[in-house]
């Protein structure tokens, strides 16, 4: 049994038929009534014979091969919906830790990725120290008094090596300071809204108070302030 689309010509075929007929067809489909509904071949071939104005070349003339439509995607289920809900927030939730993270290498690297006296350092300030005193050296050669020389370059280099300690240790004071004032701050935690994945995202600034809420404490506190002020800068132009 082969389907094929109902044309205007085959409605009007139908259309002239009287009741007894269409019972004389006797196919298993009912008769279509609209165009590019089913019917089957039979039909038509039937149809041609008890009809002396419509052939079956004319009955088949702009028809074709009837191709069921595909069947409505069915609603997904509650349990589906809350699975794929859990999974958004797990895959924002690992985006996040992402972010945070490569802040914190960029951070690190920034800084030399600890604060502790390195090899490299004391090289640096020992290579300072023997080139300024060499310098010295250098630039007193005209002196008649060669222990002179001596003494004046030992003593640039002394002084030297003074500042470069001096400045590190000044440097070493001020990131303590600030990591016991980032110690010191109290993290603020406050409940916003529940996101859901059909909801539209609700801008802090509608819900936050900024003068109260404090993100993030202790050695990369201000590391995650900094990560949330870029995300609202993100939303504003999302926004925008």
């Amino acid at each position: 049994m082969v389907l094929l689309n109902t044309t205007p010509q085959i409605l009007s075929a139908i259309s002239s038929l009287s009741t007894s007929e269409r019972t004389s067809l006797g196919t298993d489909l009912d008769l279509p009534t609209t165009t590019s509904a089913p019917i089957e071949h039979n039909t038509l071939i039937a149809l041609s014979r008890l009809t002396k104005r419509f052939t079956l070349n004319t009955l088949l003339h702009g028809t074709h091969v009837y191709i069921a439509p595909a069947p409505s995607k069915p609603e997904p289920s509650p349990q589906y919906v809350e699975l794929m809900a859990r999974l958004r927030r797990e895959q924002e939730q690992r985006e996040y830790a992402a972010l945070v993270s490569k802040r914190r290498v960029e951070e690190e690297l920034a800084t030399g990725g600890h604060d502790d006296i390195s090899p490299s350092l004391v090289l640096n300030i020992l290579l300072s120290v023997v080139m300024c005193a060499a310098a010295m050296l250098y630039l007193t050669r005209w002196w008649n008094n060669d222990g002179v020389r001596v003494l004046v370059s030992l003593g640039t280099g002394f002084v030297v090596g003074i500042a470069e300690v001096t400045v590190y240790a000044a440097y070493l004071r001020n990131v303590r300071v600030s990591r016991e004032k980032e110690s010191a701050k109290r993290e603020k935690k406050q409940f916003i809204a529940e996101f859901r994945g059909d909801e539209p995202p609700i801008p802090l600034h509608h819900i936050v108070d900024e003068s109260q809420e404090i993100w993030g404490r202790g050695k990369h506190g201000g590391m995650r302030r900094r990560v949330r002020e870029k995300w609202e800068k993100d939303q504003d132009k999302k926004n925008s």
